[in-house]
């Protein structure tokens, strides 16, 4: 696959899922020297999505070729679900930076699980719920070192930046100056963007339209809109008593963590991150 006059990005911001990564794009898309991808979530790299899609539909993902290009998928790091991203990016791209964001394992498990309870309706009675393949699947993302060492087989240490989720919210100005520091560009004066990925909204938006914008239909035609109107137009829909999911008793909670801890541990001593707000 020739890269010869193809756009391509310095610089991906590969996951974690439920832990601030639209938030990053939205900042980054506003920064003067930052060209952001079209799609926030282009799963270029995912074989299973839109690896087949070829080089140049990526590659027209990106408009300024004067400019630091970027984009932001998290299924970049489900390396159970996707294998082979990483060989795929550091092929393409072997030059690529890497940004990976990471929150508090068990919060994020939770918050995956509330976001497909909305989106995919899954079922309310958590019982049995840790010996489920969904259990496995959730789990997954919040493996970080797991992920981080399939990236490291391709990429050396020094292409990443790790973040915390949690100092992103209490200081979004502190981390987005690192971020900027890395990918290479001047640091930039940020503004409070609001909610992002508001789950009570998408709670009240009806399950099927949900759906169908997740479809590969429903993306293509939100291709064609803005987000300010994308943002409007589900606005407008949320009109429905909101779906609540059920929370995590303590016990699994507790499960989670045994389940967790040692690839917790290992991602502290890759990170160098301190964590010191995790469970």
């Amino acid at each position: 696959m020739s890269t010869d006059a193809k756009l391509l990005p310095d610089f991906i911001i590969i996951g974690a899922m439920k832990c601030g990564t639209t938030t990053l794009y939205r900042y980054l898309a506003l920064h003067p020297e930052i060209d952001m991808s079209r799609d926030k979530e282009t799963d270029f790299f995912v074989a299973e999505k839109n690896w087949g899609k070829g080089l140049g539909w990526y590659s027209n993902q990106f408009t300024h070729a004067d400019r630091v290009r970027g984009e932001a998928s998290p299924n970049y790091t489900k390396c159970k679900d996707f294998p082979g991203v990483a060989q795929r990016i550091s092929e393409t791209c072997p030059d690529v930076k890497l940004i990976y964001i990471v929150r508090e394992p068990v919060s994020r498990a939770e918050s995956q699980f509330r976001h497909s309870f909305i989106m995919e309706g899954l079922e309310s009675d958590l019982q049995g719920f840790e010996d489920s393949r969904q259990y496995a699947h959730i789990l997954d993302s919040s493996h970080y070192a797991r992920q981080v060492e399939e990236y490291l087989r391709f990429f050396p240490k020094e292409a990443f930046l790790f973040l915390d989720f949690d100092e992103l919210r209490r200081d979004p100005q502190a981390v987005m100056n690192k971020v900027t520091d890395h990918v290479g560009v001047s640091r930039m004066q940020i503004e409070d963007l609001g909610k992002q990925n508001d789950s009570a909204e998408l709670s009240r938006v009806p399950g099927f339209v949900l759906r169908f914008a997740s479809s590969a239909l429903g993306r293509r035609l939100a291709g064609l809109m803005s987000r300010d109107l994308r943002n409007r137009i589900r606005g407008g829909l949320a009109f429905q008593k909101a779906r609540v999911p059920p929370g995590f008793s303590e016990d699994l909670k507790v499960r989670m963590q045994s389940d967790l801890g040692d690839d917790s541990a290992r991602f502290r001593e890759i990170s160098g991150l301190s964590l010191s707000g995790w469970r």
